[in-house]
């Protein structure tokens, strides 16, 4: 009869310990799944932040080119002489290249930024992950940013 007993605590006790390692574990994954999500979030963040920046620097380039394309306009219309409208609108060209140049500079930057801080924060959230024992990886996705397409990469989950 003592067998038995000492036998049943023995499996009773056996079970407690493994259930607490298994709930533990399922916290641990619970927090790791969190925080995955929270590095998606984040990034979404990113994303949005650079869309806007990147519709300022193109209403900036609007409005500037249209500033100059009206100043000739306007030139036009107060009858200037043939010399100076040629000069005027070679003028407006050079400026009109100048600003599309930086457009594009800051474009890139932005683009640029976007995607390297995007993929830090991926590459160290599926190192993260795996050291958790869950298996993760880029899930690309394609967003515009002004009027390019860039692809940026959040986190999917693959498996435990």
């Amino acid at each position: 009869m003592k067998k038995v007993i000492i036998a049943l605590f023995s499996v009773v006790a056996m079970f407690m310990f493994m259930g607490t390692g298994t709930f533990a574990a399922e916290n641990n994954n619970e927090e790791i799944l969190h925080k995955i999500e929270e590095t998606n979030v984040k990034i979404e963040e990113e994303i949005l932040a650079a869309q806007v920046k990147g519709d300022e620097l193109v209403a900036k380039l609007s409005l500037e080119t249209t500033k100059l394309e009206a100043n000739l306009e306007a030139a036009h219309r107060n009858g200037k002489s043939g010399e100076e409208l040629a000069k005027l609108e070679k003028e407006v060209k050079t400026k009109k290249a100048a600003l599309t140049a930086k457009y594009n500079e800051e474009l890139d930057k932005l683009i640029g930024d976007l995607i390297g801080k995007t993929n830090k924060i991926t590459a160290d959230m599926i190192k993260e992950a795996a050291k958790e024992g869950i298996q993760a990886e880029c899930s690309w996705v394609y967003v515009q940013i002004a009027d390019r397409w860039v692809w940026v990469d959040p986190i999917k989950i693959i498996g435990p």
